[in-house]
């Protein structure tokens, strides 16, 4: 099962992941696209820890921290994972499913940890940006092509910036997570392992039920 792992995904299996994305996430602007296809390449920029000013503070203690602060207000994904981008590197591991699921949370700090070393290549992200904006395109036809060009003009796309999502999306996604590499995840954990999310027309292979 490694090996179909580490393959690279489709055409047929990337749109079907575009598809999903979209019909799943309505509030989802072209920020929001470019940032889930920027973690499946490249994972979590340590830019982000920068920006909020926590960069000081150990990795393990803010992972705690936010987990706590979810149990406090009750609230926690269904999910464990959810695949992100369309390179097949990553995953988006939601902490405070994945603690309550017995899972070490050591073990997801030195995950993304571990996890630089498996960041993609800029002309792969592009090529699939181009796939992903001309699939979101046809799903969301209140967005138009000017409103693509502005967007990468904005932010110079030809740097792919690390962008954090938008407040909408954040709203109605608020759980937090951690981005880390797919490989590493499985290894370790494998009964987590859902070959169907990656290959959803290779029958039905999903482990989890």
């Amino acid at each position: 099962m490694q090996n179909e792992r580490e393959s690279t995904l489709t055409q047929k299996e990337k749109l079907f992941l575009i598809t999903k994305l979209v019909e799943d996430h309505p509030e989802a602007e072209i920020q929001d696209f470019y940032k889930w296809l920027y973690y499946g390449e490249f994972g979590m920029e340590e830019s982000t820890l920068i920006m909020t000013g926590k960069l000081s503070i150990p990795e393990l203690h803010l992972v705690l921290s936010e987990i706590k602060k979810e149990e406090e207000q009750n609230v926690e994904s269904e999910l464990v994972w959810e695949p992100v981008g369309l390179a097949a590197r990553y995953v988006k591991v939601y902490l405070t499913k994945y603690y309550h699921m017995d899972c070490p949370v050591k073990r997801i700090v030195n995950l993304l940890e571990r996890s630089p070393a498996f960041r993609g290549a800029r002309m792969s992200f592009k090529l699939d940006w181009n796939l992903l904006k001309e699939t979101v395109l046809e799903l969301r036809p209140e967005l138009t092509r000017r409103d693509f060009i502005n967007f990468e003009e904005r932010i110079n796309f030809h740097q792919l910036p690390a962008l954090p999502h938008t407040d909408g999306y954040v709203e109605k996604n608020p759980f937090a997570y951690r981005v880390v590499s797919q490989k590493l995840f499985f290894d370790y954990f494998p009964e987590f392992e859902d070959n169907s999310v990656f290959h959803p027309f290779s029958g039905n292979e999903s482990i989890i039920g």
